[in-house]
């Protein structure tokens, strides 16, 4: 008889929420790790052992550091270690739902800044590692292409239209982890201040051009 699909009995649901749950305190281990340590330093045999698992497990659930890495990423973009694209979380469908197009900016702005702030230390400890080490140069130029097409997204919730090349690059330019990093650190601005700085700022320059004021 053929094995039954995988997920659809009650044992191969739990086989998965455990693996899952391995998985998520693996990477909540490296997180630290890496932000303790730097990457470099951190070795996958301590990330097994501040995780409490065999290094072995750490290799079969995710192959390589660096992948470990990527998914410490993602769940610091992300917020949680929830499976849902960022285009469809339920902010993003709240700000779609607002009438006007500054409460949306609004909107877009007050998540995306969060999410800079939050990515903000572990950005640096990646920005570190790319000097040495090509798998990081590669994961942080696939980042800075994820983050170019989901605000893209974005802004198309903003403004009710696909953005243009021009307005995209505005949002790329400002909204993301090094320049809360530079306001925070050599302006001595609170992330608050930062938020509401770039709200302003993208509003006189995203707004009116959309005719929109």
């Amino acid at each position: 008889m053929a094995d039954p699909v995988k997920g659809r009995t009650a044992a191969g649901r739990r086989r998965e929420e455990r693996a899952r749950a391995t998985r998520d305190r693996i990477v909540a281990a490296a997180t630290a790790l890496f932000l303790d340590r730097g990457y470099t330093s951190t070795t996958v045999e301590a990330i097994a052992s501040e995780a409490g698992v065999a290094a072995a497990t750490v290799y079969q659930a995710f192959g390589t550091k660096s992948a470990v890495l990527a998914r410490a990423l993602d769940v610091a973009v992300a917020g949680d270690a929830e499976p849902v694209p960022l285009l469809e979380r339920e902010w993003v469908a709240a700000a779609r739902r607002h009438g006007s197009p500054r409460r949306r900016l609004a909107a877009v702005v007050e998540h995306t800044a969060r999410i800079a702030a939050r990515t903000a230390p572990l950005k640096a400890v990646m920005r570190d590692a790319a000097a040495t080490e090509s798998a990081i140069r590669e994961l942080l130029a696939r980042d800075d292409a994820r983050r170019l097409t989901t605000q893209r997204g974005l802004l198309e919730v903003a403004l009710g239209r696909p953005p243009t090349d021009e307005e995209a690059a505005v949002c790329f330019l400002l909204v993301h982890s090094g320049a809360f990093l530079l306001a925070s650190e050599h302006l001595g601005w609170s992330e608050d201040g930062w938020r509401r700085w770039l709200l302003e700022t993208l509003e006189r320059r995203l707004l009116p051009a959309a005719g929109l004021v």
